[in-house]
């Protein structure tokens, strides 16, 4: 098992009294999803192929995946990172057709991630925004 996957594991056992875990093993690959109980809260998904590289992200589909698998302690950083986003409930999603962005609240600071969408103008106005909540 990777030090990642363990990772991901590690900290969704550290909630378990807030989430469930779902594993989906095929073809060499792993889809582990980290769901949360709280109904307006964002779930985590790790995806690892052959436990050696792989993607991290909100279960959003606004949100851009982060690479992983050069290094293994920027690699938890980085699991970290999105966990810890979710279940802060620090992330806001603008759903604009198949993508939009992720707006993510970090010490009194937003940014903005894209996905699959553009930020012309008025386009907030256009999006469906989806506030999430910490899970409780």
């Amino acid at each position: 098992m990777s030090s990642v996957r363990a990772h991901f594991e590690g900290r969704a056992a550290a909630l378990s009294d807030r989430v469930s875990v779902d594993c989906v093993e095929k073809d060499g690959a792993a889809t582990i999803h980290l769901r949360p109980q709280a109904a307006k809260a964002v779930g985590v998904i790790l995806y690892l192929y052959a436990d050696q590289v792989g993607t991290v992200a909100l279960d959003d589909p606004a949100c851009v995946p982060a690479e992983l698998g050069d290094d293994p302690v920027a690699d938890a950083e980085t699991v970290d990172h999105f966990i810890s986003m979710a279940v802060e409930g620090r992330a806001t999603a603008y759903h604009l057709g198949r993508g939009g962005c992720i707006e993510v609240r970090d010490d009194g600071k937003s940014s903005r991630s894209w996905n699959n969408a553009w930020p012309w103008p008025g386009w907030k106005g256009r999006a469906d925004r989806v506030d999430y909540e910490p899970y409780s």
